[in-house]
């Protein structure tokens, strides 16, 4: 006789983790992203350096405001330009980054909360 109860908690246990895992929430193009991020940026953008005089801004929340710290409006392709060309203390990534790894690490940034 099948226990319904178990049967249910037992693939509720299999299937929840993948359900939570933030990573199940994003495309293969932000998951891409997420990796330049977390290879190329967080280390300046999530943790303050005390050797900087001016520290980098969080990048969460980044295109939910009408501009960037900048000034410049706050649109993919501003954004792409600023990562390519750099800015202030920020090197520029176009010797480092693909086109289409901007376009990636863009659609991550959309993603940060």
């Amino acid at each position: 006789m099948v226990r319904w109860g178990e049967l249910i908690t037992s693939l509720l246990l299999l299937f929840l983790p993948m359900a939570c895992s933030p990573s199940a929430k994003l495309s293969n193009a932000e998951t891409q992203g997420q990796w330049l991020y977390d290879g190329h940026c967080a280390e300046c953008h999530e943790n303050p350096h005390p050797e900087l005089r001016k520290q980098p801004p969080s990048l969460h929340r980044l295109f939910l405001a009408k501009s960037l710290p900048s000034g410049a409006p706050a649109t993919d392709e501003q954004v792409s330009k600023t990562i390519i060309a750099g800015r202030g203390t920020m090197p520029a990534f176009d010797r480092r980054f693909r086109e289409i790894d901007v376009k990636e690490l863009v659609a991550y940034l959309h993603k940060l909360k």
